[in-house]
């Protein structure tokens, strides 16, 4: 039985949860600070278009602080610490830290469940002794109440090992651990894959090749239905899917492909992408998701990161230039404070 924790309990961190615990190949202890009280009474009504109706659901054990998670004679050490907060640079900063009691050093792997580019490298500097991956997730879920979550859009998962140079540990070892995890989730999809929800969890020889491929969407969609606030759909619908979306992905292709990753996203994935993306989609991206609820959105991991790539290889991205500083405007309203 694996033992994992999670730190993260958002839609994608409690869908997470719920997979696991479904494989019956692990048990989670989930960290939940504002959420504590009242999932620790009451557990999580999910609505879930892989799982179903959950009703009143909590994981192995749930905890309301990473101090309280920290391993015991009675739970044990943690085969995996799965990450599942926003990452935005200055919590990432100081979890970083936080989470060195619940790593045993040669044990413990450690999987990055978040959005955007480069964001492993800050872990595989502390922890070099151990296996970081990291994982890709097109989901769409979220809290909707403090113990209602909305699964709408299959979990469609990618995991990798992050191979990194200040690893001391053999490449073998990362893959094993990688390999683990997909195995126990797998397992814990097999009634959605068998009802063909469209639910999967991949392994990957090359996540930050995965990382670039969904950046293609994350750092124009999503950035754009933020700035714009509106759905997918109506920007789809909107003088902007030619005037604004089209031209940022081709800017982010060219980033991608002066970095290495032309194989991954080009012209074809750019059609590909707007062909089949609906204009009646309603579907409100997470960044935009966050602005509408007041909380800081992820705009460095999302387009900060790859426009600073973009600069170093002397890429013109004059749209996402504009998106960017727009945002920075927002991100500005969202954490100024009184």
């Amino acid at each position: 039985m694996l033992n994992i924790c999670l730190v993260g309990s958002g839609g994608v961190g409690t869908i997470a949860a719920l997979v696991l615990e479904q494989s019956r190949q692990a048990r989670v202890t989930a960290v939940l600070r504002s959420k504590y009280a009242i999932v620790s009474e009451k557990g999580v009504d999910i609505t879930s278009v892989d799982h179903g109706e959950v009703t009143a659901w909590k994981p192995y054990r749930i905890v309301p602080s990473i101090a309280s998670a920290i391993p015991d004679d009675q739970n044990g050490a943690y085969d995996f610490l799965v990450i599942a907060v926003k990452a935005l640079p200055e919590l990432m900063r100081s979890l970083t830290k936080d989470i060195s009691p619940l790593i045993t050093p040669r044990k413990t792997a450690i999987l990055l469940l978040q959005n955007g580019l480069g964001i492993e490298a800050p872990l595989s500097e502390q922890f070099p002794s151990n296996p970081i991956l990291s994982g890709v997730s097109m989901i769409g879920s979220r809290f909707t109440s403090a113990r209602t979550v909305y699964h709408e859009d299959p979990d469609e998962l990618k995991i990798g090992a992050y191979f990194h140079h200040e690893s001391s540990l053999p490449r073998e070892e990362q893959a094993r651990a990688a390999r683990c995890f997909v195995e126990a989730y797998s397992a814990g999809l097999a009634d959605a894959t068998a009802k063909g929800t469209g639910a999967s969890c991949i392994l990957v020889d090359d996540i930050v090749a995965a990382r670039w491929r969904k950046l293609l969407w994350n750092g124009t969609f999503n950035t754009l239905c933020t700035l714009l606030r509106i759905s997918v759909g109506e920007l789809i619908r909107s003088p902007g899917r030619d005037t604004l979306l089209k031209p940022a992905m081709r800017e982010m292709v060219a980033i991608a492909k002066a970095a290495g990753y032309g194989h991954v996203v080009d012209e074809a994935v750019v059609k590909q992408t707007l062909e089949g993306t609906p204009g009646t989609s309603a579907f409100r991206p997470s960044m935009l998701v966050d602005l509408e609820n007041g909380r800081p959105i992820e705009l460095e991991v999302i387009l900060g990161a790859p426009l600073s790539v973009g600069r170093k290889l002397g890429v013109s991205t004059p749209v996402l230039d504009q998106v960017y500083a727009l945002l920075c405007v927002v991100q500005w309203t969202l954490t100024r404070g009184p």
